[in-house]
């Protein structure tokens, strides 16, 4: 069935109209890694995206016009690859085929543009990269994580931590309630990892520098899986989608120049 809130679904003249209409394109970021024994490695850019649908559901029911651009499931995911299944992009890499993502966008039109990301090892080449396609643009293309509408949300509905890590109670919550409990290992009911950095000063943010992932965990999660439910991750997802909707529909952000 045909989804008007993606890009790819849409014909060429159907995505030419949005582009006149001044419709909103949110660019879902994610990975290919591992996330423990109990998500798949699609976990970060299915979450994503799932999040972006939502939220452009959400902008159109409000009268904004908004559509969900192809998704880019292979990023910066150096740190995983020891882990079976993950795969990367080198960081430049990833940073030029972000700005030939966005350039595209842009060349037809349209002018508010957000990159909804789903890993956080994508920030820093992503903060990096918009330096070069907030130049080359001439408008500010903005950057967000799916979980930032709402900074209560997780701290107040989690039981075991305040925020996502890694395979956690969060994200495996969060992708419950998204793509299906079927789509989960049951494992994930016994299932924990270390939830932080080797070093203390490295833990409270004084240093910090490049690990792989086995550094910190032997199994590939960070937090408590087995803590997870549909129910918290639905809670949370409502959330999530109606903060971002309320922070997208803010008409200054679109307003503002390089």
């Amino acid at each position: 069935m045909k989804n008007p809130m993606r890009w790819d679904n849409l014909t060429s003249p159907e995505i030419g109209a949005l582009a006149k209409q001044g419709a909103i394109v949110l660019l879902p970021v994610g990975s290919t890694e591992q996330h423990g024994p109990h998500l798949p490695v699609g976990c970060d850019i299915l979450l994503a995206a799932a999040m972006c649908e939502r939220i452009a559901a959400e902008l159109c029911s409000r009268g904004k016009p908004c559509v969900v651009a192809p998704s880019m499931p292979v990023c910066n995911s150096r740190h995983h690859m020891n882990f079976a299944g993950s795969m990367t992009l080198r960081p430049q890499v990833y940073m030029d085929v972000l700005l030939d993502y966005c350039t595209s966008i842009a060349k037809h039109g349209f002018r508010k543009i957000v990159i909804v990301n789903g890993h956080g090892g994508n920030n820093a080449p992503t903060n990096a990269a918009l330096v070069n396609i907030n130049e080359a643009l001439g408008f500010p293309v903005y950057f967000t994580g799916y979980w930032k509408g709402d900074k209560h949300a997780q701290p107040e509905i989690l039981e075991t931590q305040r925020g996502m890590i890694h395979a956690c109670e969060g994200e495996t919550s969060i992708f419950m309630a998204l793509m299906g409990e079927d789509m989960v290992d049951p494992i994930y009911k016994e299932t924990a990892g270390a939830p932080g950095y080797p070093l203390e000063v490295e833990d409270n943010g004084i240093v910090e520098t490049f690990h792989r992932m086995e550094m910190h965990t032997p199994n590939g999660v960070m937090g408590n899986a087995y803590a997870a439910t549909r129910e918290k991750g639905e809670k949370i997802v409502a959330r999530f989608v109606k903060g971002m909707a309320d922070a997208l529909c803010e008409d200054r952000l679109w307003e503002q120049r390089v």
